[in-house]
């Protein structure tokens, strides 16, 4: 499984920000699920190649998800 990626609309540092901020946002939920072991990797190197924490690729992934749903 193969996540495409589109065009950003803000830069890469404007992303991490509101990634940053969205996180450290007192309204927040757990989000507890079981993933295959290979899609866990990928978000892992994705964080690392990226600096960024697992989390920050997950939510990323579910709103350009929800984005591009009609």
């Amino acid at each position: 499984m193969t996540l495409s990626r589109r065009p950003n609309r803000r830069s890469e540092s404007e992303r991490k920000q509101a990634l940053v901020e969205q996180a450290a946002a007192d309204d927040v939920r757990d989000l507890h699920c079981q993933i295959p072991a290979g899609l866990h990797w990928l978000i892992r190197v994705q964080a690392a190649e990226r600096g960024i924490k697992m989390t920050a690729v997950v939510i990323e992934a579910l709103e350009s998800y929800f984005e591009a749903s009609p």
